[in-house]
């Protein structure tokens, strides 16, 4: 009696057949993961198309900074930012606190780096057609700042992008002839004689002819006042930036540097707000409890919004998700500084545009 000798094609085990599936599988992710990369790399952002029909007598911006990181906390946080500016009625503009751009430094206008680090970072129904407000940073410089600026200048990508110069200033809105907030935007990664500069730049554009705006702010990317983080209070800047801004009554000065969120108030200076948890690795310190010179300091990474009418400013922190975390209301009416002015504010119902 013959027997067939045991074919030597078996048929694979369950357990193999399934790590070939994966396999296959991994393998088809990572060629689609390819084609999306090289499609938000090489395919141009359509240029945006501003928001029409928005008051001029509120502004309401977004602020962060040290964002630029490209990683998914990045992401994360401008998801964060479109769900606030959906749920809350609104938004005008983006301010960007500096260190725009980690990692390698910009080769030029084409780099990759635009696609993946801003362009399809910031987009939805609001953050795709609103422009984007920009100071530069310490990891700006050397390359990336002169790049930046000409990204900026040319009006490329989507357009949004709005850096016309190291340092410069801006009116928005209106309320019976009256700018309601001028802003000046500062470049603090500047020499102790480049500052100096813009000290007496910032006089200029607080003192400048015509109508007085309602609300002024200094925004740049270092800290000066600090509650608690890896960099601390910047002397230096403090005594080359403080008096200016007191002499032309800035409300308000905004910074990034500081990878947390912070708000300090001292006697007769401006609110220093610090706002850069926008993308990069947080910062973390151990705040006190809220006190009268810090009612806020949050390791978080997170974004401010800052809504200005000519009756208040509501300023509100939230965190990655969009999360509010704490509400400061000011009287425009209030006669004294931000100490005094500013307070935390758990009642009031959020202003919309």
């Amino acid at each position: 009696m013959s027997t067939r000798p045991l074919s030597s094609t078996a048929s694979p085990s369950p357990r193999r057949r399934l790590l070939r599936s994966l396999l296959l599988t991994f393998a088809a992710l990572l060629v689609v993961a390819g084609c999306l990369v090289g499609y938000l790399v090489m395919v141009p952002p359509s240029p945006y198309t501003p928001l029409a029909g928005q008051p001029a007598s509120q502004v309401t911006l977004l602020a962060l900074g040290d964002q630029g990181s490209g990683n998914l906390q990045q992401w994360r946080v401008a998801r964060g930012m479109e769900r606030v500016a959906e749920s809350e009625g609104g938004l005008n503009m983006v301010l960007l606190l500096g260190d725009n751009f980690y990692g390698k430094p910009l080769t030029g206008t084409g780099d990759a780096a635009w696609q993946l680090k801003f362009e399809r970072v910031y987009h939805g129904n609001w953050l795709s057609h609103v422009p984007f407000y920009a100071v530069l940073g310490n990891h700006d410089y050397p390359n990336s700042a002169a790049v930046e600026l000409d990204y900026g200048r040319k009006g490329a990508g989507s357009g949004r992008f709005q850096m016309p110069d190291p340092f410069y200033v801006r009116d928005f809105g209106e309320v019976e002839g009256r700018p309601l907030l001028r802003v000046v935007f500062l470049d603090t990664s500047q020499d102790a004689a480049g500052r100096l500069r813009q000290a007496d730049f910032l006089e200029a554009a607080f003192a400048k002819g015509g109508p007085a705006p309602m609300w002024k702010m200094v925004v740049a990317h270092h800290a000066i006042r600090s509650g608690g983080g890896k960099h601390g209070e910047d002397q230096e800047l403090l005594a080359q930036l403080l008096p200016s801004m007191q002499r032309s009554g800035v409300d308000i000065y905004l910074s990034g540097h500081e990878h947390n969120q912070q708000v300090l108030v001292h006697p007769g200076e401006p609110a220093w707000l610090i706002s850069g948890g926008g993308g990069q690795t947080i910062d973390t310190f151990k705040p006190a409890a809220p006190t009268d010179d810090v009612p806020f300091a949050l390791a978080s990474p997170g974004f401010a919004r800052l809504a200005f009418t000519p009756e208040r400013l509501q300023l509100a922190y939230y965190d990655a998700d969009g999360r509010q975390e704490q509400r400061f209301l000011w009287a425009r009416a209030c006669p004294w500084m931000a100490q005094g002015c500013l307070h935390r504010d758990d009642a009031t119902q959020i202003a919309t545009n």
